[in-house]
């Protein structure tokens, strides 16, 4: 038995715990509804990046080939997005019992959550969550489409697509994001590979993985015609419109920063600092993408004496891929040197491409897969040991400590380059021996717009 202040004094104190508990339960489930609005908000930032490329290969393939690469561009998400339920996200995350290669856990092929259910308590947040990766892989495919522009056959476009968003991809997220795969800096349960690979929102896994691709089949497809002439020496094939090309490249630009930020995946969660991160992720992003542009277009015209705008352009798309891998464990000092040494890495990779005959009309593998590779790379140099999560507790070598990231950042890359250009090589070879790759000469010449879609994009002389 209690006496009377004792027993008041217990009523309160359980009155107390009472309201902390409810309020912790409200914080929860405020915090859980603020997430998956957040993951909504960035993915929809990241799937406006399809109208970016959609905008900037537009302008830069010549008029006569606008409608098909739209056309393509827009088939990228629609084919994307049905492959991606059936197969990639499977293929990508799986569930608690994975190897460390592939997803192999059925619920999250074609995945359905009781969200009717009474326990039912994610808020969303798991189709917020299959909705952010969707953008994800969509952006890897269309990539790849910059790099064989203006030749490539429909048919083959669409089925390329269909094998990086339904598997070829989807095995790189599992090595590097998935808490099971065999280089993911997040398998805190296993061991992986020298602690995991960082690369926080994708140079490797979604640009260098779609400028591989794009490298592959720009070599298989043999370059336009009338891009080099009888000596062997190329011939300008400027885009048509520099103002798609530039509105695309702000479009992107806007984009990065849900794609880079929103890999978060969270800003409400109580106890992390992850508002934190984005913050210093918007400003990474930002020091790294102008460093880069202003770089390329200082040497551009050194070069050529001519303040070329796609130079800019370009430049700011290289350093935005250069800093994606490390966007949240470097400083802002850092941010600024990685882009200004992606811009040699841009120009070196888009030089060397002219120089091998490969034709890559967008400058996809110099953009995605050259800036893709030293963005993943640099990270092993610049990542700052309070930010770095690394399982074994490796960061840049910049600093005092285990500066040994470097290792895993390079075996990561290695493992990388070998499957997405033994894959893609299987893809387009087999694709190019069945005659399907390349649409025939006369079409090419023509022009697939009017051959293949009813007529020019634009119409340039007004009717009576």
């Amino acid at each position: 038995a209690f006496c009377a202040p004792c027993a008041a004094k217990k009523r309160l104190c359980t009155g107390y715990r009472r309201a902390a508990m409810v309020l912790n339960l409200l914080a929860a489930n405020v915090a859980a509804k603020g997430d998956t609005f957040y993951l909504i908000w960035a993915g929809v930032l990241v799937f406006f990046m399809q109208a970016g490329f959609g905008m900037l290969e537009a302008g830069t393939v010549r008029a006569k080939n606008t409608k098909n690469i739209l056309l393509k561009n827009i088939l990228d998400s629609c084919l994307g997005a049905i492959i991606w339920y059936l197969l990639g996200y499977g293929f990508a995350y799986g569930d608690s019992n994975d190897n460390v290669f592939i997803g192999t856990g059925a619920s999250s092929f074609a995945p359905h959550y009781n969200d009717w259910d009474a326990s039912y308590t994610a808020e969303g947040g798991d189709w917020a969550g299959w909705f952010f990766q969707f953008t994800f892989a969509a952006a890897a495919a269309t990539i790849v489409s910059g790099g064989v522009a203006e030749r490539c056959a429909l048919g083959a476009y669409l089925i390329y697509s269909i094998c990086i968003t339904g598997f070829i991809y989807p095995v790189v997220v599992h090595w590097i994001w998935d808490s099971e795969g065999m280089m993911s800096a997040f398998n805190t349960g296993g061991s992986p590979i020298l602690g995991g690979c960082i690369d926080f929102a994708g140079s490797g896994v979604v640009h260098m993985t779609g400028g591989i691709a794009a490298l592959v089949g720009a070599a298989m497809l043999g370059p336009r015609i009338g891009r080099f002439d009888a000596n062997g020496s190329p011939v300008p094939m400027p885009g048509h419109n520099s103002v798609l090309q530039i509105l695309g490249v702000f479009i992107l630009w806007v984009g990065w920063y849900g794609f880079n930020g929103g890999s978060t995946l969270s800003v409400f969660a109580l106890g992390v600092p992850y508002a934190r991160d984005l913050a210093r992720v918007c400003v990474t992003t930002t020091l790294s993408a102008a460093a880069c542009g202003l770089s390329v277009v200082v040497f551009t015209y050194l070069m050529t004496h001519v303040w070329d705008v796609m130079a800019v352009g370009n430049g700011v798309l290289a350093g935005l891929v250069s800093i994606t891998a490390g966007c949240v464990v470097v400083d802002p000092w850092a941010a600024i040197i990685m882009g200004l040494l992606g811009s040699f890495v841009y120009m070196g990779a888009s030089k060397l491409m002219i120089k091998l005959k490969i034709d890559d009309p967008l400058d996809a593998f110099a953009v995605h897969g050259a800036c893709g590779f030293w963005g993943v790379l640099a990270v092993g140099a610049f990542a700052r040991p309070e930010y770095a999560y690394n399982v074994d507790g490796r960061h840049g070598f910049f600093y005092a400590g285990d500066g040994s990231l470097i290792g895993a950042q390079i075996v990561a890359l290695i493992i990388e380059l070998a499957w997405v250009s033994i894959m893609s090589g299987i893809m387009f070879g087999a694709l190019k021996a069945a005659g399907m790759l390349r649409v025939p000469t006369e079409i090419e010449e023509m022009g697939m717009d009017v051959s293949k879609h009813g007529g020019d994009a634009y119409e340039l002389q007004s009717k009576p």
